[in-house]
């Protein structure tokens, strides 16, 4: 059971009150440093959380954190998870909501702001353009204001393509078509590198994906950056299946390595130093009652090659049992 704040008062010897403004960081507060420091240290040890309802009417923090983000597996998720760990060090609890919709997400903003959420994370890749001015809680968006500094990682991984391994032709696998920071980063390397870069080829819905990809290799392609590991496996293993050997004929490197393919080079998420920047860029909106986006803190992912792109001995036969019966790509 979590210590209340009458308990806290007579622990230390002073009033309810007395704790609330404490717990509440009020400018004028009479208690005294050394029975301030012991009431921090007490609602920190004993998990204190005041009455939800009863401090939201009163206008006064919950000490609760709202998170609507896409998924709860994947990089969002695991970041989410981390951030959630991190905020409870700080005596926040954090509750989370899966978007389904655009106006959905909204919805859920505003259901966690009328719950007295003091305020609400919000996955900045679904919600993307949302007016912060229309909220009265501060926002913090994922993957916009903290995240990974994909446009870096992906201009890096295709640097390390074309100065170590000599790659002149070079494609960008991903899920979905667009000008992502992926995608641009690729380009901004290739570009710097005086190489032509190529039109993103996804693989959602793309009912073409065979096809494109057999054309570009025809065409001399020699190396694929992809957005993401799982998506890189899956291309190795169709490659082999038509014939192409992995990374003799064709190199491919993946993103977001969480160790699961230890065989493909891949840019390690770095997401519990990006959960640790979300938390204190969070705690200083609340605190400094910050109601509009603060300049990004995008951190950059760790490079990591393996034998997917010819940096260490080739041991794929993981990957072939994984994907030798899932049918996801159409020969």
């Amino acid at each position: 059971m979590n210590i209340t704040a009458k308990q806290i008062a007579e622990m230390v010897n002073v009033s309810k009150q007395a704790v609330y403004s404490v717990l509440s960081n009020k400018p004028k507060c009479l208690v005294s440093p050394e029975k301030k420091e012991k009431i921090l240290f007490l609602a920190k040890a004993y998990h204190y959380k005041p009455n939800a309802a009863a401090v939201s009417l009163n206008g006064k923090s919950t000490w609760q954190v709202g998170a609507v983000i896409d998924s709860f597996s994947g990089v969002e998720g695991h970041i989410v998870s981390l951030l959630a760990s991190k905020l409870e060090m700080e005596n926040y609890t954090l509750k989370v909501a899966k978007i389904t919709g655009i106006k959905q997400g909204v919805e859920m903003i505003h259901n966690f702001i009328s719950s007295g959420a003091d305020a609400v994370v919000f996955s900045g890749r679904k919600l993307d353009g949302i007016n912060y001015e229309d909220f009265r809680v501060p926002l913090l968006a994922v993957n916009r204001e903290f995240g990974t500094d994909y446009f870096t990682g992906c201009r890096m991984m295709t640097e390390h393509l074309i100065k170590h391994h000599g790659h002149k032709k070079i494609l960008h696998v991903a899920s979905e078509a667009g000008p992502f920071p992926k995608y641009l980063g690729y380009c901004e390397a290739m570009n710097e590198a005086g190489l032509k870069s190529l039109p993103v080829l996804h693989t959602i819905m793309n009912p073409k994906f065979s096809e494109s990809l057999k054309k570009y290799l025809d065409q001399g392609v020699t190396a694929v950056v992809t957005s993401g590991d799982d998506t890189a496996a899956l291309l190795i293993y169709y490659l082999r299946s038509i014939g192409f050997r992995v990374p003799e004929d064709v190199a491919v490197t993946g993103f977001e390595s969480f160790g699961s393919y230890p065989e493909i080079s891949s840019l390690t998420d770095p997401v519990d130093k990006v959960a640790a920047t979300g938390c204190r860029m969070l705690l200083q909106k609340i605190r400094e009652k910050i109601y509009a986006p603060l300049v990004p803190q995008l951190i950059v992912p760790e490079l990591k090659t393996a034998g997917s792109c010819g940096c260490a001995p080739v041991v794929f036969d993981r990957i072939a049992e994984f994907y030798s019966e899932s049918g996801l790509i159409s020969r």
